[in-house]
């Protein structure tokens, strides 16, 4: 199980002392909501906002749809989502909640990742992004896709690994950016029938 953790400078004020409220929230979070089965479903159900799940969302939405423009379009979509993220993560520093609680991430019951700076969520940005172009193209479910996105977001607070205001902002920045970049960049507005046969079967 791979549990690795970018140390980050604690020296410029990004540690605790302004996180009082979201400490105190995700403490309320563990004792309420706890439990056995979630403490080992939820790492697993966390990675659907993970860079392995967008990869795969990329790929199969290229396979389904069989236009390279799509893909295209959806490269540079991630690329400028990871670029903003990771900016930001680098830039204020942000110590993972679990650090500052007396208790352990949750992550060490799934499959581990990779825990750089905390602020925002890639797992929320990366979710709300995918849902939100899955609503564009299934207009039907949108209330489906945002709810998961949604689910996705709260996995990270109950795991200890993000504070709310991390969930939070890459949720906005997320939908937000992607929104962004359907009005300016064109080639991923398609509908629902481009993931249909070609020959309308």
């Amino acid at each position: 199980m791979l549990l690795v953790i970018i140390k980050t400078d604690t020296r410029h004020g990004h540690g605790h002392e302004k996180m009082d409220w979201e400490l105190n929230f995700i403490k309320w979070v563990d004792g309420w909501w706890s439990s056995p089965v979630l403490d080992h479903t939820l790492p697993w159900f966390t990675y659907l906002g993970s860079h392995f799940a967008v990869i795969l969302f990329i790929i199969l939405s290229w396979m389904i749809t069989k236009q390279r423009k799509v893909l295209r379009r959806l490269v540079l979509l991630y690329a400028i989502q990871s670029a903003v993220i990771y900016g930001l993560k680098f830039l204020i520093q942000r110590q993972r909640p679990f650090l500052f609680l007396e208790m352990a991430s949750k992550l060490s019951k799934g499959p581990g990742e990779i825990l750089d700076p905390s602020f925002p969520s890639a797992h929320a940005t990366f979710s709300f992004m995918m849902a939100t172009l899955l609503a564009l193209w299934f207009p039907r479910y949108r209330i489906i896709f945002f709810i998961a996105a949604v689910f996705i977001g709260w996995t990270r607070i109950y795991l200890c690994v993000h504070y709310p205001t991390d969930v939070i902002a890459g949720a906005l920045l997320g939908y937000g950016i992607t929104r962004i970049f359907l009005q300016w960049i064109p080639g991923l507005d398609i509908k629902a029938h481009y993931f249909r046969d070609e020959r309308g079967s």
